[in-house]
C-alpha cells in the first residue's frame, strides 16, 4: 500500500472519530447553552422521592464535564452533595453519572420547550432538564 495512501486514511479515521456527528454537535450546543445552567428535577415513582439538582455543562476541550449540585434533596437521600462527572454525547442521547445514580441517559424532546431534556426511563428516578433562570 501506497504509504502516503495510507497516512491519509489514518488521517481520516482520527478525525472521524474525534468529533461529534452534527446532531449530537447540537446536544453539545444546547447542553453549553443556558448561561446559568441546568434546573434538573428528578423523582422516583417507586419510592415517591424526588428533589432537585442544579447543573453546569463545561466544555473542557477534549469533551464536555457535568458540574451538579443537589439542592433540595428527597426524604430518603442524604444532604445536599457536589460531584462533576464526564458526559458521553452520542447523536441522539446525553450519558452522564449523578452524585447518587449512575448511567443517567437523556434524549432531547423537540415538542416540550420547557422541558427539552428528559431521561428515557420511566421506571426508575426520572429526569426532567430545564434552563435555569437566575
Amino acid at each position: 500500500m501506497n504509504k502516503k495512501f495510507s497516512v491519509t486514511i489514518i488521517g481520516i479515521a482520527i478525525t472521524a472519530s474525534c468529533c461529534l456527528s452534527v446532531h449530537a454537535q447540537d446536544l453539545k450546543t444546547m447542553l453549553l447553552k443556558p448561561a446559568n445552567g441546568w434546573v434538573i428535577e428528578w423523582s422516583n415513582p417507586d419510592t415517591r422521592n424526588s428533589g432537585v439538582t442544579e447543573a453546569m455543562f463545561v466544555d473542557r476541550g477534549e469533551g464536555v464535564v457535568a458540574k451538579l449540585h443537589i439542592t433540595e434533596t428527597g426524604a430518603y437521600t442524604g444532604g445536599p452533595l457536589s460531584c462533576e462527572h464526564n458526559v458521553n454525547i452520542t447523536a441522539d442521547t446525553i450519558r452522564f453519572d449523578g452524585c447518587r445514580d449512575r448511567n443517567i441517559v437523556l434524549s432531547f424532546d423537540a415538542g416540550d420547550t420547557v422541558y427539552p431534556l428528559k431521561s428515557k426511563s420511566k421506571s426508575e428516578t426520572g429526569y426532567i432538564f430545564k434552563a435555569k433562570v437566575k
